[in-house]
Parts: structure tokens; C-alpha cells; sequence
């Protein structure tokens, strides 16, 4: 089946459906693409633009149709035949490969036909009723792939061309990077493939659509994906998988933070380290403008996990920055249910008390790109565990720019680590720092769970730990630490095994406090509770 998966994505590459022109209506004024008009073509040159994707008429050993209609510069084929480069001997390793797979369409829509620059350009194609089927027997017989519509809109000239010469049998080369790769629409529909492997694998994969519009500067204006379903069974390792996710949309994303160097593409930049464009000059921003989800979930062998819905916003300040990034509440739940992996789940769960893990968490980053200041506001950052514990925590520290410098240099081979690490550190300055863990139970689960395991009485358990923290104000006499600081955490954390309730501990430092400080500092005498603002408490 790798022939269908990657005929897929080849197919794809040629041009990448919406249901109409038009991008959603919730896209922000300073992303949004408006209503999208396709662009003339010249008729004088169109006839020159369909030799180049060999649709002339002539002789072609790749591309073959069985009807057509051409009117000025609009142009439709019927029964479109691309051949795999394994079936066409005069190609090269330079033409499209399409990896043992003969792509067919009912319909290929070409409008805005034209000559631009002495290359073949187009303001819209479309095609339709695509199926992919195997040149090898074998291969064919153990699946199918179609695709309803492919349709690409509005394409640089760089790209238009690239499409035409790769219908063909020219070198097409690589595909467009960086400001010449742009286009108002590129989307994919009604995506089907089924695996019917001899060896037992079977699979199934759906999508309803995926678009991306408005893509201009290496930034898209929205990208968006409908109701995809994977369902995969792997029989050498007794493995069920599947997934399904109801809708992503995401407005504004920026390539450039992902793919920072010219030419060099998105998977690249994931394997080189997730978010690894991180800009020093623009450290919060993440990538997009708003990213939306609805109905994650996926299943592991009966390892289950939902997340019904994710709403991440960014706010900009006038000049583009990033200045605040906030995440609504998000629920995500994980269950034990039938299969290998989801007893061995269920049994894990089962030692805290648990029968599933239902977690909720949020988020608000504000900074101020002047001050290079990042702030999570308190009662906005949380975790919490259902029957188990909130964690609520705030901050407020600057040297943001410096550790988004640091992270976009990893991936240079020549930079210094320690260099790197010691910048870091010189910037990065606390200010204030806020934990809050309420206690909803969690303490006794873990508690007994670990007499269970251990044998022992969990009150006795508890008892000896919180002996082991009464004792740390002696065991750190002599180190030159605050006695008043260490008793009290001591006592706080004490208290909290004893009788758990909201442990919460502060650094409010008179002075803010360079990591730097901390990090060469010999003698903590100067650390004292009074100066670093440092409080302890279970309440």
C-alpha cells in the first residue's frame, strides 16, 4: 500500500476542495482572503500553455485524455490518464514520481490559461473523480485510493509552472519554496483509501476536506481540515489504531515560524525540533493568529483518549507582535477500555482509585515585547484532575527573546551549548512566582497506592514523610540557607502530607533575580526569606 499512501501525496502536491471559492467567514480582517476571483488567461498564448502540460493534442508518453473541450483560455479534458514515471521509459528521475501509481480523473478543469514569463500559468484547475491504482497486481488487490477534488486557485507563476512541467515530461524540479510558493485556494475533498493487506493488515482513512487559502509571504490566511477517520489494525503486533478529528481550523499561520530558513521545508523543520523558528524578536508568537479544534479522539489497542474541543487566540500590538496568547479551558479524558493496552491501563488506573483520568487545563500569556516581560496571570494557568488535584500557577520573568534565540539555534551545528545556556541565564530574570496545589484527593490516592504495592499501612507512610520534611530545618543547618525560609516550607509541605489541603508557595522577590545570580552564587546566606519575597503556607 505505500504506492497508494504516497500516490496520495504526490497527487496532492500537484495542485492540493473547498466547497466553493470562498474562505471561512470567521477569518480576521488582517489574514482574511476575500471572495476569490479566478484570473484571466490570454487566449493567444493559451494554446502554448496546454503544450507545456502535454494537453495539446500531441504525442505525450505521461499525460493521455479521452475528450476535450477548449474554449480561449478555459480548457476540460475528460478521462485523464497520468502515467507512473515506472511505466514511462523515457522519463527521468527528475519528472513526477509517482511512486508505481497511475493517477486517473474524470474531469481536469483548467481556466486562466496563459504564457507568463515564456512559462505555462493557470488561475484555476480543478480535477475530479481521481482515483490512484497500483501498476503492480499485487499492490492493487490489496487496497483502493480516490479522491473526489483537487483544486488549486489563483498560484504564483513559480508554481503554475512547476504544475504544468510536472504533467509533462520536463524537469520539473523541486517544488516552489518561500515567497514564490503562494495561491488563494489550494484544498483537497472527499478523501478514501482501504488497505486489504494478504498479510492481514487492513485500514481504513477518510477525510471530508482539507484547504489552505490565502497563503502569500510564507503566511496562510486559514488552513482547515473536516471529519478525518483512520482506522489501522497491524496484525504483527496485535495493534488496533484509530483516530478521528471532527474539524481544525487555524487562522494566520505563519510558516516562517516553523520553516524559518528559505527553502527549507515544514518537515525539516519538525524533525530538526518542534517550533524551532522561534523569532527572538517576536518570542510569544506561536505560529498562528487562532487555532480551533472539535472532537479529538483517538484509540490505542483500547488506550482511548478525548479532547472534545481546543480554542487557542493570539493579540497583537500595532506593530505585529505577539503580546498576548490565551487558551480556553480544554478537557481531555483518557479511558481504559477493551484491548492489550487498554487493560494494561485500566490496571495502572486502578491502583490510584481510578477508572478513567479527566483533566481540564487553560492558559493566559500576556508580554510586553518592549520589556521582554512574560506574564501568566494567577487563577488563568491551571491543571486540574478530577478527584485528584488544581494546579494553579502565575509568573512573571523576562529573557523571553534570549531562550527563543537559544531554541531557534539549536539546530546549528557550530553554536556553543554552554555559550548559548550562559546567555540564556545572564537574561532570564525572575520577578515573581505563584503555586497554589489544592488537594482533592490525590494524596491519599498516591498514599495508597503505594502501600498497596509496598505492603505497608499508608497512614504509617504518611507519618514517615512528613517526619522526613519536619526534619529538614536541622538537616540544612550549616549550609548557609535561611532557617526561617527552609521551616518554613518544611512545615507547609508537613502539613500538606498530613492534612492536605492548598499548598501554596510564592517568590516575590524584593529585587528581581537573575537565574545568573543564582546559578554562580556560593554562599545562599544572601538568599533570605525576606529577599526573595518567599512564602509557604497549607490552607
Amino acid at each position: 500500500m505505500k504506492y497508494l499512501l504516497t500516490g496520495v501525496a504526490a497527487i496532492a502536491m500537484l495542485t492540493a476542495c473547498g466547497d466553493n471559492d470562498k474562505p471561512d467567514d470567521g477569518a480576521s480582517s488582517e489574514y482574511a482572503v476575500q471572495d476569490i476571483t479566478a484570473r484571466a488567461g490570454d487566449p493567444a498564448t493559451a494554446p502554448q500553455a496546454l503544450a507545456a502540460f502535454a494537453l495539446d493534442g500531441s504525442d505525450s508518453t505521461r499525460l493521455t485524455f479521452a475528450g476535450s473541450d477548449i474554449k480561449g483560455d478555459k480548457a476540460v479534458f475528460t478521462d485523464v490518464t497520468l502515467l507512473s514515471a515506472d511505466d514511462d521509459d523515457d522519463s527521468d528521475e527528475d519528472g513526477i514520481d509517482l511512486d508505481g501509481t497511475v493517477v486517473k480523473a474524470k474531469k481536469l478543469e483548467l481556466d486562466g490559461l496563459a504564457m507568463v514569463d515564456g512559462k505555462a500559468s493557470f488561475s484555476k484547475m480543478v480535477m475530479s473523480d481521481i482515483s490512484l491504482v497500483p501498476t503492480d497486481p499485487e499492490e492493487a488487490e490489496e487496497g483502493s485510493a480516490t479522491i473526489g477534488s483537487i483544486q488549486l486557485v489563483n498560484p504564483s507563476p513559480e508554481l503554475a509552472a512547476w504544475v504544468a512541467s510536472a504533467f509533462s515530461d520536463a524537469d520539473h524540479g523541486d517544488l516552489p519554496t518561500g515567497d514564490a510558493l503562494s495561491f488563494d485556494l489550494w484544498s483537497v475533498g472527499d478523501v478514501n483509501m482501504q488497505i486489504n493487506e494478504e498479510d492481514g493488515e487492513t485500514g481504513t482513512f477518510l477525510i471530508d476536506a482539507i484547504s489552505v487559502s490565502g497563503l502569500k509571504d510564507r503566511k496562510a490566511a486559514g488552513m482547515s481540515l473536516k471529519n478525518m477517520k483512520f482506522d489501522m489494525f497491524d496484525p504483527s503486533e496485535d495493534t488496533t489504531v484509530k483516530a478521528n478529528i471532527g474539524d481544525v481550523s487555524v487562522e494566520g499561520f505563519d510558516f516562517a515560524v516553523f520553516a524559518p530558513e528559505e527553502g527549507e521545508s515544514l518537515e525539516d523543520s519538525f524533525e530538526s525540533g518542534f517550533m524551532s523558528g522561534l523569532n527572538a524578536q517576536d518570542p510569544a508568537n506561536p505560529g498562528y493568529k487562532s487555532i480551533s479544534m472539535k472532537d479529538l479522539n483517538f484509540d490505542i489497542s483500547g488506550v482511548n483518549f478525548d479532547m472534545p474541543s481546543l480554542v487557542s487566540k493570539v493579540s497583537h500590538d500595532k506593530q505585529g507582535r505577539a503580546v498576548k496568547v490565551v487558551t480556553e479551558p480544554v478537557k481531555m479524558v483518557l479511558n481504559a477500555g477493551d484491548g492489550e493496552l487498554g487493560q494494561q491501563l485500566g490496571t495502572q488506573l486502578a491502583t490510584l482509585g481510578y477508572e478513567k483520568l479527566e483533566l481540564t487545563m487553560a492558559s493566559e500569556q500576556s508580554y510586553d515585547p518592549d520589556a521582554d516581560i512574560v506574564t501568566l496571570a494567577k487563577g488563568k494557568n491551571y491543571w486540574e484532575l478530577k478527584d485528584g488535584f488544581r494546579l494553579d500557577f502565575g509568573a512573571k520573568y523576562e529573557g523571553a527573546s534570549a531562550m527563543a534565540a537559544a531554541q531557534a539555534e539549536q539546530g546549528d551545528a557550530s553554536a556553543d551549548p554552554s555559550a548559548m545556556m550562559d546567555a540564556v541565564m545572564e537574561k532570564l530574570t525572575i520577578h515573581s512566582l505563584d503555586l497554589a496545589l489544592d488537594d482533592n484527593g490525590i494524596v491519599d490516592r498516591a498514599f495508597n497506592a503505594y502501600a498497596a504495592q509496598s505492603g505497608e499501612d499508608p497512614q504509617q507512610l504518611r507519618n514517615q514523610t512528613a517526619g522526613m520534611l519536619a526534619m529538614a530545618p536541622m538537616m540544612a543547618a550549616g549550609s548557609g540557607i535561611d532557617p526561617e525560609l527552609v521551616t518554613e516550607a518544611a512545615t507547609a509541605l508537613s502539613s500538606f502530607i498530613t492534612d492536605p489541603k492548598t499548598l501554596t508557595l510564592s517568590l516575590n522577590p524584593a529585587a528581581p533575580l537573575k537565574v545568573s545570580t543564582l546559578a554562580d552564587m556560593e554562599d545562599p546566606s544572601g538568599l533570605t526569606k525576606s529577599a526573595l519575597g518567599f512564602s509557604a503556607s497549607n490552607e
